[in-house]
């Protein structure tokens, strides 16, 4: 659910993405503000003004938001971990951390970090408003004193993958000795927190009284992102035992890279393969047809003319998978790449491929039947 993200910069070396969902929230945000809120604190402004600060404030709190998924991170860091990335929500986001196991130690320290500096940006932003005499920003900070406080609050709450379910899971993981059973009783504190706050939002709605539909629209969110949650979990424990050089496909289908689209259509048209490595004097790259989408624009005259290597993901965009890998870190990257085909190495040498297919195959019959099933 996390592959709908745009790139926005880097921060500490962490790539900093924004979640799709997150444009319609801070938009919504900046027009309920503008619409409501502000028009209660600061009377008699225009509605030019009343949009400014909206649009102000939501921006404050989208910064206050990204400071608190940093201190996160910055823990993560500091324990030796490496942070790849940070997908935004308007509420929240997810690290995306090394899949190398996390001691519950470190999870407690990373999940509190969050809250902490969240009311340490609340003190901050209600000092600002009893130091500053201007009714416009002291109306912005006040809000975002009280956002901050209660997002602090919120986060704190055990339901994951909210911070206080995850501080919850380490305790649980700590004492049980297992991250699946920890996960599986904080992901359903998670679910039952989303359950009372949509039985709240609707109770609002219905007597026209609260941010009822607020509340709906973040328990349906949290329910989701707990449902994930352990499905990670489960889907990581399946793969992580198998070495991917149990996939490893030594004997693979060749094209030229100079083949136009047209012989390969005449020549191809009934195979079952959806990937295939092309190459000439090297091995240039992998042609993909799941990510043709866009060939149907092109002319047919056009279309005839192009060779594959065009129409190819470059191997140095791919890279390669290791024979030491697991076959949780071949999923990551085919879901990164999105793509059907990836060489693997032995010792800096090509020993064969592995397919998204058989990597899926194999996650369905570990699910189905596997010994953790």
């Amino acid at each position: 659910m996390f592959d709908n993200s745009t790139k926005i910069g880097r921060v500490m070396g962490i790539d900093i993405k924004l979640h799709f969902s997150w444009w319609l929230v801070f938009l919504l945000l900046a027009w309920s503000l503008a619409s409501s809120y502000f028009p209660q604190i600061l009377s008699g402004q225009s509605l030019f003004v009343y949009g400014l600060m909206g649009l102000g404030a939501s921006l404050l709190l989208f910064i206050s938001v990204l400071l608190h998924e940093l201190s996160h991170s910055f823990v993560a860091k500091i324990r030796k971990m490496k942070v790849e990335s940070i997908t935004l929500f308007f509420f929240g986001g997810v690290a995306g951390i090394s899949d190398e196991d996390v001691s519950p130690q470190t999870e407690l320290m990373m999940a509190l970090a969050g809250p902490l500096f969240s009311f340490l940006l609340s003190g901050l932003f209600y000092l600002f408003y009893t130091l500053n005499g201007n009714p416009f920003l002291g109306a912005v900070t006040f809000y975002l004193s009280q956002i901050n406080l209660s997002l602090a609050i919120f986060n704190l709450l055990p339901g994951f993958p909210l911070d206080g379910g995850r501080a919850f899971r380490a305790v649980l993981y700590w004492y049980f000795k297992s991250l699946r059973k920890a996960t599986y009783i904080a992901t359903m504190g998670g679910k039952i927190l989303a359950g009372l706050m949509i039985i709240v939002g609707l109770a609002g709605v219905v007597v026209g009284q609260g941010p009822g539909f607020w509340f709906i629209f973040l328990g349906f969110f949290l329910y989701l992102l707990a449902k994930v949650s352990y499905e990670q979990v489960l889907l990581k424990e399946a793969l992580r035992p198998i070495p991917i050089i149990n996939l490893v496909r030594k004997k693979f289908e060749v094209l030229n890279a100079q083949m136009s689209f047209a012989d390969f259509l005449k020549k191809y048209s009934i195979v079952e393969e959806e990937a295939f490595m092309v190459r000439d004097a090297k091995f240039k790259g992998v042609f993909d047809l799941q990510r043709l989408e866009n060939l149907a624009k092109i002319k047919v005259e056009d279309k005839s003319q192009m060779k594959l290597q065009s129409l190819s993901l470059s191997l140095e965009k791919i890279g390669h998978l290791d024979s030491k890998d697991n076959a949780y870190t071949a999923f990551k990257k085919f879901n990164q790449l999105n793509i059907g085909l990836i060489l693997v190495h032995e010792k800096g040498k090509i020993i064969g491929v592995v397919s998204r297919r058989a990597l899926n195959k194999c996650l369905f019959l570990e699910l189905k039947y596997g010994s953790k099933s």
